[in-house]
């Protein structure tokens, strides 16, 4: 009987053990495309609010900028997320 690769009578062990360490990827934490989303969408939502400054829509309030305010905030807080959780090699 031939000894194949993965066959554990013949000594083959760990399918995986031929290939290294180096086949094992690294896991990429959630938090990074949550801050990408997060960062993502205060760009859009900014980007809006700015346009909206020169054509002030007809809502009650809008003399608040929220989007703007919004915006800033959901940017700022993904920057974080992105910078904390990214991906190192």
């Amino acid at each position: 009987m031939e000894d194949q690769p993965g066959n554990k009578a013949g000594g083959g062990g760990d399918r995986n053990a031929a290939a290294g360490d180096s086949s094992k990827g690294h896991m990429i934490p959630v938090w990074f495309f949550i801050g990408l989303t997060l960062l993502t969408y205060g760009i859009m939502i900014l980007v809006t609010g700015i346009h909206e400054l020169s054509h002030p829509p007809a809502t009650v309030l809008a003399e608040l900028h929220a989007p703007i305010w919004w915006g800033a905030i959901m940017a700022v807080i993904g920057a974080i997320y992105v910078s904390i959780f990214r991906p190192r090699c």
